[in-house]
């Protein structure tokens, strides 16, 4: 009966006030890893995002490094001064297409006056 008693005096663990301190820290950290869980995928997301943007500049690498070395060729910088200043060779002609709809190549638009005497002159040069 000894040890029952001596068994029986360690309630701690069992009182009211400790199971209570026990459960509101469960429930602490209960919040903390639903928090946790959030940063997770807020983190994957993020991830996702830069290894997608990595890509892209991988891509864009892979493009300059062609033009760099298309450059470095004789054919490849003839192409590029010709299509960036439009010139040609000695014995080449060129033609140039005009876009009948572009308003930058009407001057006459662009080169008129404005005013009042400027309009009280065009009524009597019209008739």
């Amino acid at each position: 009966m000894a040890e029952f008693k001596r068994k029986s005096t360690n309630t701690f663990w069992h009182s009211p006030l400790s199971l209570i301190v026990l459960f509101l820290i469960l429930v602490i950290f209960s919040f903390n890893m639903v928090g946790l869980f959030k940063k997770e995928r807020e983190t994957a997301n993020t991830k996702s995002l830069v290894l997608d943007k990595v890509g892209r500049l991988e891509d864009r690498e892979k493009s300059l490094n062609s033009s760099i070395e298309k450059l470095k060729t004789e054919k490849g910088t003839e192409d590029v001064i010709r299509e960036k200043y439009q010139v040609v060779k000695p014995g080449e002609k060129m033609l140039i297409i005009v876009d009948p709809n572009d308003t930058n190549t009407a001057p006459s638009e662009s080169l008129k006056e404005h005013g009042f005497v400027n309009w009280f002159k065009n009524i009597f040069n019209k008739s």
